[in-house]
């Protein structure tokens, strides 16, 4: 059985999984774990980004405004009212649901999937960028959470610590968020529960290596690389066609 973080299920409050993902996001783009992306991500043809399972959409929007040239981002995600209202001020949002499970790349666009690619079994992994390769798409796919006791750890002092330390300088502020934070909890526990369930259910780099190796070959390419960070390490899938 293969269990889901609380914030996949549609039963879900919406507004709890607003809040999670903003919070997830916004502590990533303070900690600039994507940092490292912004010089991979001018190294493609187009400045036109599709990003998938965008949940606040914190990530892209970060490399968007960084970025040493203008790039353009195209939000999406299975529930794309969790995009943050500031993120929706500064980057277009697909209105529709876009379940990745049933989602057909088109032919040479460029996508990134930012912490979501564990939330998918192994062989909806592979399936992902079979049909990359199959549209002969770009992608780049970053996870910070590996199978270990430091990203447990991590995470338990994302969610215990350091998000009752910050919820108050979440924007746009939420009183909700500060009930859910301080008065009744419930936002450190799902926070948390969910950290612990993605720990879990992560891959280090070579099981990643393992997973995606049968789709090298002379045509496309699948590069995965660790880069390791004091404020937290960055798993880095980079997928693209070969030019000829």
């Amino acid at each position: 059985m293969f269990l889901k973080e609380l914030e996949d299920y549609p039963w879900f409050p919406s507004s709890l999984r607003k809040m999670q993902l903003e919070y997830v996001g916004w502590i990533s783009v303070q900690l600039k774990l994507y940092r490292p992306l912004l010089k991979e991500i001018i190294k493609f043809p187009s400045n036109q980004w599709v990003d998938l399972a965008s949940g606040s959409g914190w990530p892209a929007c970060y490399l968007q405004k960084n970025a040493s040239h203008q790039i353009h981002y195209t939000l999406s995600d299975l529930y794309p009212d969790s995009v943050s209202n500031e993120v929706k001020k500064m980057a277009e949002v697909e209105p529709e649901s876009l379940d990745l499970n049933k989602f057909q790349p088109q032919n040479g666009k460029q996508y990134t999937l930012f912490n979501a690619f564990h939330h998918f079994p192994s062989a909806q992994q592979k399936q992902l960028i079979k049909k990359m390769k199959e549209a002969k798409a770009n992608c780049i796919i970053a996870e910070v959470l590996e199978p270990s006791l430091l990203s447990f750890i991590q995470v338990t002092l994302a969610a215990f610590i350091v998000q009752p330390l910050t919820a108050w300088a979440i924007r746009p502020f939420s009183i909700l968020r500060m009930i859910t934070t301080y008065l009744i909890p419930i936002q450190l526990v799902t926070v948390a529960w969910d950290g612990w369930l993605s720990v879990i259910k992560s891959k280090n780099i070579h099981q990643y290596k393992e997973l995606l190796s049968g789709f090298n070959d002379n045509q496309y390419s699948i590069e995965v690389k660790k880069i390791q960070q004091l404020q937290g390490n960055l798993i880095v899938i980079i997928a693209q066609p070969i030019s000829s």
